[in-house]
């Protein structure tokens, strides 16, 4: 089981700042909705004794995100802090106004050129992607462990690739991608088929009024539980 959670509004967002590197922290509101997001998440392990890692990037905004999380589950554990986890890396227009970074802004001839960099000392579409992907396949037994993972839209949607077992340039070439809203929780599973499941994908029925996320209600393949 995957848990896969996208932090909250962070200042970023209300600053107009670019996003990527920035290290933003999270607003009242998007910590708020962490909150909403953490309670559901412990409705659901309430009463449950599931081995479970708790992996986050090391940015602020998704570090305190899942401080929050950590907190509802009553986590015992080590949160992991992890670098490979980050948005993908904007160069020098990490910590600047989104006005000012358009000029450093450097467009691409094709969209589906995944080795152009956007802005000068960042990252590649693919570099940003393996970045992401092999770190989390190093890092952990994703068919194996339970993991919930606390990262970036980017970086969601680049876990979600390839759990589906697409690299960036078949995603590029089918032209697909997900939509990954702030606070959202995603929920992935191996079956008793031993396919790789999407159960939820980009959930904000938290910040609405019902019960649990429904996590244990899948037909996931054995637990270890």
């Amino acid at each position: 089981m995957i848990i896969l959670v996208r932090h909250g509004e962070a200042t970023h967002h209300t600053l107009k700042l670019t996003g990527g590197w920035t290290d933003s922290e999270l607003t009242p509101k998007g910590e708020a909705q962490l909150e909403a997001a953490a309670a559901r998440l412990a409705e659901d392990f309430e009463g449950r004794k599931v081995p479970l890692r708790i992996l986050a990037s090391d940015l602020k905004r998704a570090a305190k995100s899942a401080q929050i999380i950590a907190k509802a589950l009553q986590f015992t554990g080590t949160i992991e802090y992890c670098e490979f986890l980050r948005e993908k890396n904007n160069g020098e227009a990490a910590g600047i106004l989104e006005e000012e970074a358009k000029k450093l802004y450097l467009p691409s001839q094709s969209e589906s050129d995944i080795h152009h960099r956007n802005y000068p000392g960042g990252e590649t579409r693919n570099e940003f992607y393996l970045r992401n992907v092999e770190g989390l396949k190093a890092c952990a037994d994703w068919d194996k462990e339970n993991l919930l993972i606390v990262a970036h839209k980017g970086t969601v949607q680049n876990i979600l690739f390839a759990w589906l077992g697409m690299t960036m340039e078949e995603v590029v070439a089918k032209n697909f991608s997900v939509d990954i809203s702030p606070a959202s929780v995603t929920i992935l599973g191996v079956n008793k088929w031993h396919e790789h499941c999407i159960y939820r994908l980009n959930d904000v029925s938290h910040l609405k009024n019902s019960r649990g996320f429904g996590i244990f209600d899948f037909k996931y393949g054995r637990m270890n539980e």
